[in-house]
């Protein structure tokens, strides 16, 4: 049975936080529960079903032509751009790229790309059609350990769907060289949003989403392993992107139909107009970027 894990040497105490259902994609009615650490603020999915795969529809991998491809990549530089102010050439691992428009844009961009990914559909379009290095795995941080070094790491909204987000922290502060940065987003569980939408906030995401990370958790624990924030934002134009999303999802799971959802996607739209100065300032996104530099100095722990 798959467990979610405590932040390592965290003991603070945890509570039951919140129930709640697979508000997004409405695979079953089952209960899903999360608790939340009175210290280190991590919220984390207490039971993960054993069917955890069927949460993850065919329909979730949707393979795009390859001009549609070129064209989800062009329309979407921020990824491409947050990596280029770090480093803009040499060895690059993206995990969890689903078809990879990131890493067709890195590609594009003259790095030398690798990938891991679970998918076995999403693996083949990787190699055939990005023209990635692929390993396929659903165990990121064992992967890790039997590829070459690489000068940056890219996680775009994965590290919430890992079992053991730990482990694989440690593996990419293994793997980077010496200055390499590691760089990765998530939903931000000190949003705005949360606050106001609760156990119905569409980036909870249950069961998808095993954990919700406060930065500040993930920043301590990289620190402890010779990795050094460099950059913290939730109000880029991925976390506006979030945000935009988080209500047009909500209104869009109050409803049912094609047309009516439509309408409803819609609505969300402008009602995250209206919404947008309650979350525009740090640290109220619904998403974050966070980055990481690989220090000389020797890690504290792992």
């Amino acid at each position: 049975m798959m467990q979610t894990k405590r932040t390592p040497g965290c003991e603070g105490r945890e509570i039951a936080w919140i129930q709640t259902t697979d508000l997004n994609r409405g695979i079953d009615a089952q209960e899903f529960r999360y608790l939340y650490c009175e210290q280190s603020g991590v919220i984390r999915l207490e039971n993960v079903p054993d069917n955890l795969g069927d949460y993850y529809p065919s329909d979730y991998y949707a393979l795009p032509s390859t001009e549609q491809l070129a064209k989800i990549a062009k329309a979407n530089p921020f990824k491409i751009d947050t990596i280029q102010r770090y480093k803009t050439q040499g060895s690059l691992l993206e995990i969890g790229p689903a078809y990879g428009a990131f890493s067709f844009q890195a590609k594009q961009a003259g790095f030398e790309v690798d990938v891991i990914e679970m998918d076995e559909r999403c693996c083949n379009y990787l190699r055939q059609v990005v023209g990635a290095n692929v390993t396929c795995s659903d165990s990121p941080h064992d992967a890790m350990s039997t590829l070459r070094s690489h000068d940056v790491i890219a996680l775009w909204h994965v590290i919430e769907h890992l079992p053991d987000p730990w482990a694989l922290i440690c593996a990419a502060a293994e793997n980077l060289k010496p200055d390499g940065v590691l760089v990765l987003a998530a939903p931000n569980p000190q949003a705005w949003q949360f606050h106001v939408m609760g156990k119905v906030w569409p980036h909870l995401d249950a069961p998808r989403h095993l954990y919700l990370l406060p930065a500040e958790a993930l920043t301590e624990y990289a620190k402890t392993l010779g990795l050094e924030r460099i950059h913290f934002s939730t109000t880029d134009s991925d976390a506006k992107q979030w945000n935009r999303f988080g209500w047009s999802r909500l209104l869009m799971n109050r409803v049912r139909g094609k047309w009516i959802s439509r309408l409803a996607f819609v609505l969300g739209a402008v009602l995250s107009v209206f919404m947008a100065p309650f979350e525009s300032s740090d640290p109220k996104g619904s998403a974050y970027t966070l980055v990481f530099r690989k220090t000389n100095q020797t890690p504290v722990s792992k």
